[in-house]
């Protein structure tokens, strides 16, 4: 079957699904309708940091991984322990490499405790989020000191990696897998996503700015913005050199499009397979994605056309676009929420009043994807993600206890896609996760491993809802597609492990 057509069944039946079994959360208070006045029109919309001491490196860090590194609101918790974990994974020259992640447990704890995954960036103790779900009693962890060295192995190698750790975390005996979550910025949006889309395992995803469209940001949007910049170079009497973007010159200087580390621009194919926006039916956890109005590196129009300004700020020079085409073929000119069912989906606007504004993100108690689109105005030539919003706090912290307290067996969904990419990736046929053979089994990228984890969700799933249940979404995979090789041998083979 065509690739765009598998993806529309899957957006099909998908909807289905979450019709038939929408988790239920309490509804959030204090929502109010906020008037479009000068917004692209919406259906039913609602609506820090401390100085570093690198003002350069520090400062893009802070902004490519989307965190707050300021605990001034939220006391930091006594009685916190840390460990480093060094991670062995299977890089794509089929080599055994090591990264290196932080796991941060909360004070008192006896019990197996919930883990929040932040993926591709490393989340410090003292950033607002780290220190908010701590508070909760729940561990943290993520990638440390990674930042310079993983950006343009972002597709690949980076990856592997963090499904790497994630694996390497859930057999922790501190941490309870009924009871994971991922929760990344910007590429860290991306990693988190597509971690869920390729695993089982994740009671929910919170994404915030993610890039869903990696071949639009890095192929059309990130030139067009280097285009600008040099256009735009101007250097002074003394020598300081300006441009126009400056922290979109900054950022998009990290992320290189290079044949070694990316896909070519045609390669179409190969950039759905690598983008949340090609795999939305594979998703199996419920998913907030939270996304500036003003976002200039990551444009609002990669996951909803809905809710943005018509028009750039006066800031933004004549002639630069910050809306994407809906001309890229297959659903690379599609924005994230296009995909997603409708009856599904939920959006709500957060108007950012001040800087300093520190909001509650709210979410649909019957929504399994919920889009919130923090106002702070259209997009600026000094805008990052954000333009107005340097020391605004999402609190994503009520979303994420309902979802732990739900667990997986009440959060946790199977698409015939994902069953149907599961089988694939068992029987060694995965082009986000390759497998390496001969190389050393007992590490993730190999086939036994990757087995041993397929099987290991397959498994929770069935216990946390029915043999019966994960039987019956398999067989409606096979009859989807009755042309697949692969499917029925895979199936054979995990059955007899799971009865």
């Amino acid at each position: 079957m065509k690739y765009a057509a598998k993806r529309l069944l899957g957006a099909l039946t998908l909807g289905s699904i979450l019709l038939s079994g929408m988790p239920v959360m309490a509804a959030p208070e204090g929502e109010e309708t906020v008037p479009e006045d000068g917004l692209i029109g919406t259906a039913e919309m609602t609506g820090t940091e401390d100085a570093v001491t690198d003002p350069g490196q520090e400062e893009l860090k802070r902004i490519l991984s989307g965190l707050s590194w300021n605990n001034w609101r939220i006391a930091y918790q006594e009685g916190v322990t840390e460990q480093e974990i060094a991670v062995p994974y299977i890089n794509k020259d089929g080599i055994v490499a090591y990264g290196m992640v932080k796991l941060y447990l909360p004070a008192d704890s006896s019990d197996p405790v919930p883990l929040v995954f932040v993926p591709h960036y490393e989340a410090g103790e003292y950033s607002l989020e780290a220190v908010n779900y701590l508070r909760h009693g729940w561990a943290v962890a993520s990638p440390l000191d990674l930042y310079g060295t993983i950006n343009n192995t972002l597709l690949e190698d980076d990856l592997v990696f963090n499904n790497a750790a994630l694996y390497t975390l859930r057999h922790l005996p501190q941490i309870d897998p009924q009871r994971v979550a991922l929760a990344g910025s910007s590429a860290g949006g991306y990693t988190a996503l597509m971690i869920d889309a390729l695993q089982l395992g994740s009671c929910a995803v919170v994404a915030n700015y993610a890039m869903v469209n990696p071949y639009y940001t890095f192929t059309q949007h990130f030139p067009q913005i280097d285009r600008f910049n040099r256009k735009y170079t101007a250097v002074s009497e003394s020598g300081e050199t300006t441009v126009i973007f400056p922290t979109g010159g900054a950022v998009t200087g990290c992320f290189q499009v290079t044949p070694e580390y990316f896909p070519g621009g045609k390669d179409y194919a190969r950039w759905e397979e690598l983008s949340p926006i090609g795999l939305c039916s594979d998703l199996s956890a419920p998913v907030m994605e939270n996304h500036y109005t003003s976002d200039l590196l990551i444009p609002l129009d990669e996951v909803t056309r809905l809710g943005g300004y018509a028009s750039a700020g006066d800031s933004i020079p004549r002639g630069f676009n910050t809306h994407m085409s809906d001309r890229y073929p297959g659903v690379l000119g599609r924005s994230f929420a296009e995909l997603l069912p409708q009856n599904a989906t939920s959006m709500a606007r957060i108007m950012i009043e001040t800087p300093y504004d520190e909001v509650t993100l709210p979410y649909d108690p019957q929504a399994f994807f919920q889009i919130n689109i923090l106002d702070d105005g259209p997009v600026e030539a000094y805008s990052g993600h954000y333009a107005k919003a340097d020391y605004v706090f999402k609190d994503d912290s009520v979303f994420l206890s309902d979802m732990f307290a739900r667990t997986l067996q009440n959060t946790e969904i199977l698409t015939i896609d994902k069953a149907v990419l599961l089988l694939h990736r068992y029987m060694g046929d995965s082009p986000q996760l390759p497998v390496h053979i001969g190389v050393d089994e007992t590490v993730y990228g190999s086939v036994t491993v990757y087995r041993n984890e397929i099987v290991e969700g397959l498994a929770r799933y069935a216990q946390n809802h029915s043999y019966a249940e994960l039987e019956s979404v398999i067989l409606q995979a096979m009859q989807a597609y009755p042309e697949d090789t692969l499917l029925a041998p895979a199936w054979n083979e995990i059955r007899t492990v799971i009865e």
